[in-house]
């Protein structure tokens, strides 16, 4: 008597959590007939379940997707469960609707399969929630594209005034005998400069986004390359010592020239920035197990060790100082060129000691 009730107070457990569920449960034979319906699937179907239990399964099944019964039936009588199998079912009244499946085989006491139990959830809230994630994704491709647009334009119109602004200037410098005014003169030139850099670095910026930055490849020695380097913006910050440190004459990799130039310049160029008050910059150049080390050391304020990776980011500057100026786009611009080289670049520093920035980049094998 006590096995009996235990049972039946098992079943009128059960009854209860079919009869509750959000979900659809669905019964069916191994010919796709309905032998049971829950008061969820008369509210997602539109069906009541005197409507249901007799019908075929086809019932709710668009017609382009009528195949998918015979393979679900195919999986049940080959004993196998289908997990969360998402299709397209309809309502009563016709419409459509995303849902999520789990069909699992029913066996009777001899264990022989004898039907089906379907669970179903309606999914249109993902899909909705999909469609829109694809069209903002798609607005913002587009907005993307017109981004790039407009910074190419933009550089260019920017371009044209200031390099009859800057002709000029040189042009009004050699009239000019006053040192004072001649100072202000080199100020605005400076200026100038700074500007057609920051216009190279948005339109760089760009390309890279877009793919279309071209790199032009070539075998080119990047010892001489740094020597050159330094030697120029040593001439542009007279009060600066750059020192090379190396134990080899040569090291050729291949690449583009003119961007790994752009690189060192930029690190070179951040180190006299952020020297604070040092004016020594170390440079380090070496090689090792076919991989060229090329290294730019300040002993200025340093990095704290929770930015060594945003830095790298668009946009981002560590130190905010009215000294300092700039988009914040010289180290992202330095990691995609080494990146498009095949190389890494990273930053060792410690507060109040300085930063070293390293670039390794592979050796020509030619």
């Amino acid at each position: 008597m006590d096995l009996f009730n235990h049972l039946e107070n098992n079943q009128a457990l059960f009854n209860a959590i079919v009869t509750s569920s959000n979900d659809a449960i669905v019964s069916k034979t191994l010919d796709g007939i309905i032998t049971s319906w829950n008061p969820a699937a008369e509210k997602m179907f539109g069906y009541l379940q005197t409507e249901a239990v007799g019908k075929h399964i086809s019932l709710i099944i668009p017609e382009d997707r009528l195949s998918e019964e015979d393979y679900i039936i195919g999986q049940i009588k080959a004993g196998k469960k289908v997990d969360h199998f998402e299709t397209i079912r309809k309502t009563k009244n016709g419409q459509n609707f995303p849902i999520s499946v789990t069909v699992s085989p029913v066996v009777d006491k001899e264990g022989n399969i004898i039907g089906a139990s379907k669970i179903a959830r309606d999914i249109s809230d993902r899909h909705i929630a999909q469609q829109e994630k694809a069209e903002l994704l798609e607005k913002l491709k587009e907005l993307n594209i017109r981004k790039d647009e407009f910074i190419a334009l933009a550089s260019h119109e920017l371009r044209t005034p200031l390099t009859s602004m800057d002709a000029y200037l040189q042009i009004l410098k050699r009239y000019i005998d006053d040192e004072k005014v001649k100072v202000f003169l080199e100020k605005a030139l400076a200026q100038s400069k700074k500007l057609n850099h920051l216009i190279s670095d948005l339109l760089d910026v760009s390309k890279i986004e877009s793919g279309k930055l071209v790199l032009r490849i070539e075998k080119f020695d990047i010892h001489q390359l740094v020597e050159d380097t330094i030697d120029l913006i040593s001439k542009a910050n007279e009060f600066f010592e750059i020192t090379l440190h190396s134990e080899i004459d040569s090291i050729q990799i291949e690449g583009d020239h003119y961007k790994i130039e752009q690189v060192i310049t930029n690190l070179l160029t951040n180190a006299i920035r952020y020297s604070a008050g040092s004016k020594q910059i170390d440079v380090f150049i070496k090689a090792e197990n076919g991989i060229a080390i090329i290294g730019v050391k300040d002993y200025g304020a340093g990095i704290d060790s929770n930015h060594f990776e945003d830095i790298f980011s668009r946009f981002y500057q560590v130190h905010q100082s009215n000294n300092v100026s700039g988009l914040g786009l010289g180290l992202y611009l330095c990691k995609q060129i080494i990146s498009q080289h095949w190389g890494k670049i990273w930053v060792e520093s410690e507060l109040k000691k300085g930063s070293t920035f390293w670039i390794e980049l592979p050796v020509s094998q030619c």
